[in-house]
C-alpha cells in the first residue's frame, strides 16, 4: 500500500487548533487563537451582502481589480504591485514557494510564527532562527549584529514580522534602517509580515517596504484589519514588476481568493480609514489589553505589554498551557510553540486580548480560583 510522503506524515496539528479543541472540549475561554469574539464591522457586512450575486466568479490569480487599487490606494503602492491570496497565510507560501528553493537558507527571528519554517522547507530551504532576548525588566529585545552573523552564502532572504506575533515587538526606525543595510549588503529579499500594520500601541510602524522599496515583499491581512479572520482574504505588496511571476506561482495554489469576498474588502477599505475605524479598533484593544494585564499581574505573572499585535506574552513560573486548559478552564498559547531550535523562557505563555471584555473578566476570575486552590 502506497504511504504518504514524509512531509504529510510529519506535519502535525498546529497548537493554535489544537487549543482550540481543547477549549471546546473543557468548555475554556479561549485566550489562545487569535480570533476576535463577534461579527465583524457592519460596513464590511454590508459590503459582502452587495457583493453577492455580483461578484461570484474566478477572480484573477492576481486578485479583483478594484481590490488592487483599493491596496495600492490604502497601501501607498501601485495596485499593479498587489496580488491577492487566500490570507496571508498563502501569501507567505507563494513568497516561499517564488523567492527561494534547495540550498537556500531563510533568515527569522526566534520565537517565530509556526508557518514559516514548515514553508521554508516545503519550499526546499533552510530555515535559521536567530533568538530574540527576553530581559524581566527590559522585555524583548533583537540583536542587529547576531542577525548579522547568521547570514552565509546560502542565505536568501530576511524573513520578518512586525508588530511581531507573539511578542508585541515593534522595530524601531533605526532597526529597520539596520536590517535594511544588512539586506542590502548581502542582496536579500526582505518578506516583511505586517498583518498587524494597523493594531499598534503608540507611534505607527514603519513599513519595511518604505525604506527598501526594491527588495522588499510585505504581507497583509483583512482578517486582522477588519476583524473578519474567517475570510482568508490577503495580500502581498511586490517590488515594482514582480508581481506577474508571483501571480503564476498564485494560480496553482488555490487560483484565486472568494470573489464576493474581495469585492467586499475593496469598497470596506477606503471607509475603514476614513471613518476612524482603526482609531477605534486600536482603543478597545489597548482598553482589553490593561484590563487583561493588570488581571495577570494580580496573579503573579510577568507581563510584558505588546507595542502592536493583540497578543500579550506573560511569565508565570507555576502555570502551563495543558494544566490551565485542563484545570482552570482558560486556554492560552504555551511558549514552546514559537520555539524549534533554542529553548523557550520558563513560564511563558502568550494570551489573546482580542477577546470581549467579559470573557477576559471570566478568565481573570477563573486564574484567580485556580490560584487559591494551587496555594
Amino acid at each position: 500500500m502506497p504511504q504518504l510522503h514524509d512531509r504529510a506524515s510529519a506535519s502535525q496539528e498546529s497548537v493554535f487548533s489544537r487549543m482550540s479543541r481543547l477549549a471546546a472540549q473543557h468548555g475554556a475561554v479561549n485566550l489562545g487563537q487569535g480570533f476576535p469574539p463577534g461579527a465583524p464591522p457592519p460596513f464590511l457586512l454590508r459590503a459582502a451582502q452587495d457583493a453577492l450575486g455580483r461578484s461570484d466568479q474566478y477572480t484573477p490569480p492576481a486578485g479583483l481589480g478594484s481590490l488592487r487599487d483599493a491596496l495600492g490606494a490604502d497601501l501607498g503602492v501601485d495596485g499593479a504591485d498587489i496580488t491577492v491570496t487566500c490570507g496571508a497565510t498563502e501569501a507567505l507560501n507563494v513568497l516561499a514557494l517564488s523567492l527561494y528553493g534547495p540550498g537556500d537558507e531563510v533568515l527569522m527571528l526566534e520565537p517565530v510564527f509556526d508557518v514559516y519554517m514548515p514553508q521554508a522547507r516545503l519550499a526546499g530551504a533552510a530555515p535559521v532562527t536567530v533568538p530574540m532576548r527576553l530581559d524581566p525588566q527590559a522585555g524583548w529585545t533583537f540583536d542587529l549584529n547576531a542577525l548579522a552573523a547568521a547570514v552565509t552564502p546560502r542565505t536568501r532572504a530576511l524573513l520578518l514580522n512586525s508588530p511581531f506575533n507573539p511578542t508585541g515587538t515593534v522595530f524601531t526606525p533605526d532597526e529597520l534602517a539596520g536590517i535594511v543595510a544588512l539586506a542590502r549588503r548581502h542582496d536579500l529579499w526582505i518578506v516583511s509580515d505586517e498583518v498587524y500594520d494597523e493594531l499598534y500601541f503608540g507611534e505607527r510602524p514603519v513599513s519595511l517596504r518604505t525604506l527598501a522599496p526594491e527588495r522588499t515583499f510585505t504581507v497583509g491581512s483583512a482578517g486582522k484589519r477588519l476583524e473578519a479572520t474567517g475570510w482568508r482574504v490577503g495580500w502581498i505588496a511586490a517590488p515594482p514588476g514582480l508581481s506577474a511571476g508571483l501571480g503564476g506561482v498564485r494560480q496553482v495554489t488555490s487560483f484565486c481568493a472568494p470573489a464576493p469576498l474581495q469585492a467586499a474588502v475593496a469598497a470596506a477599505l477606503p471607509v475603514a480609514r476614513d471613518s476612524g475605524f482603526y482609531d477605534d479598533l486600536r482603543a478597545g484593544y489597548a482598553a482589553r489589553l490593561a484590563l487583561l494585564a493588570g488581571g495577570l499581574r494580580d496573579l503573579g505573572a510577568t507581563v510584558f505589554e505588546p507595542r502592536g499585535t493583540y497578543f500579550l506574552t506573560a511569565l508565570h513560573p507555576d502555570w502551563t498551557a495543558q494544566t490551565l486548559v485542563e484545570a482552570a478552564g482558560v486556554a492560552v498559547i504555551p511558549g514552546e510553540a514559537f520555539y524549534a531550535r533554542h529553548a523557550a523562557p520558563h513560564g511563558l505563555l502568550r494570551v489573546a486580548f482580542c477577546k470581549s471584555a467579559d470573557d477576559i473578566h471570566l478568565a481573570l476570575e477563573r486564574l484567580q480560583r485556580y490560584g487559591r486552590g494551587q496555594s
